[in-house]
């Protein structure tokens, strides 16, 4: 139990101003006033205390929102207690999961026996990303609002929601030479994983039981005097990786502004966009430090591309060390992409995506 607002401060030093005149005074009013405001304090406690039993508080939002525009959030609050509610105070927190933008807001409303009281309140978003609505805090309090008391809460189906705003997106102006490298049909081979093609040789080595025998090199086996095989090559395709660094490093002064995060998230959704309206398939992954991990979504279609966004809109960017980059090598990176695309500022440890295929470097700032 802890004061709820001035008011209940107020009626304490007045309680103690009254005690000093009943004692040191031989006012008459005192001893009324004294009795009055005890039994207020105490009716403040009974109350406080015991209503409230039952309290179940949910959320109803949109899954998605458009930006600019208010999306309207419903607060359900149901009484399955057997005494009203005469005021109940509700904080709810909006985060933006993409900026890290946070706001907080308090809800005051009653709820008769057995009801279901509801709050309206609108939440507008001038920039993309994923917005979470959650109950902090809840708590039930005397008709004079003097005292508040924590409730005994049945848990609720909804007491978190999201709502996604989605990036504006535009195309990305990519030179074309490189989108065209993109849309090239493989002539690679691996050059880590042996295959069936004959056309290529990816390894010879000494023959051992169960080795077909059409994969001896009966040249070479009569040079050296012993049986080897030609490993064959294995083609790849020209499988294209799109790593967003998500990791801020010390140098930047504060990290990014909210303006620049989603400046990069957009120029991130939009080159996507572009390479999927070329029908070039491809993988997006970022380091999820919500998850604390390296995802990563295929991208084939309109709908895993949107699916891919809402994801990468839910994940915040944050100063690390360590790059997006240094984090998918760290995951295990897959050896089946011929084509990395680095989305970011500085570039930090491309030289280790180098070690798999080739690289381009793409800075969100240089497309502003």
């Amino acid at each position: 139990m802890k004061p709820f607002n001035i008011r209940s401060l107020f009626i304490f030093i007045l309680l103690i101003l009254s005690a000093a005149l009943y004692f040191y005074s031989e006012a008459k009013y005192a001893v009324l006033l004294l009795v009055v405001l005890l039994l207020l304090i105490f009716g403040a406690i009974i109350t406080a205390n015991i209503t409230g039993r039952n309290l179940k508080v949910d959320l109803e939002a949109p899954l998605q929102g458009v930006r600019g525009e208010p999306a309207h959030i419903v607060l359900k609050v149901e009484n399955k207690g057997k005494l009203p509610i005469f005021m109940c105070r509700i904080v709810t927190v909006v985060e933006n999961l993409l900026t890290d933008e946070r706001d907080e807001e308090a809800h005051y409303l009653s709820v008769g026996t057995k009801k279901t009281a509801n709050v309206d309140f609108a939440v507008k978003e001038d920039r993309c990303g994923c917005i979470r609505i959650s109950i902090k805090e809840v708590g039930v309090t005397d008709p004079l609002g003097l005292l508040k008391v924590e409730p005994r809460r049945l848990k609720g189906e909804d007491e978190k929601r999201l709502i996604h705003f989605m990036p504006k997106l535009t195309e990305a102006q990519l030179p074309p030479d490189e989108l065209a490298t993109y849309d090239m049909e493989s002539y690679k081979y691996s050059a880590y994983r042996s295959g069936g093609d004959p056309a290529e040789t990816f390894d010879i080595r000494e023959y051992q039981m169960g080795d077909k025998v059409k994969a001896i090199h009966w040249k070479l086996s009569s040079k050296v005097d012993e049986l080897v095989i030609r490993e064959f090559g294995l083609p790849i395709e020209n499988k294209v990786m799109v790593i967003v660094d998500k990791g801020l490093d010390d140098g930047a002064k504060a990290g990014k502004s909210a303006e620049e995060i989603e400046q990069a998230a957009v120029f991130a959704s939009s080159l996507s966009f572009t390479l999927l309206g070329r029908q070039i398939n491809h993988t997006i992954g970022w380091y999820d430090y919500l998850e604390e991990e390296f995802v990563s979504y295929r991208v084939d279609d309109e709908e895993s591309y949107w699916i891919a966004v809402r994801e990468f809109i839910s994940s915040p960017y944050r100063k690390d060390d360590k790059s997006s980059a240094a984090r998918y090598v760290e995951a295990g990176a897959s050896r089946e992409f011929s084509s990395y695309i680095y989305v970011s500022d500085k570039g930090r440890d491309i030289e280790r995506l180098m070690e798999y295929g080739t690289v381009t470097l793409y800075r969100p700032k240089d497309f502003q």
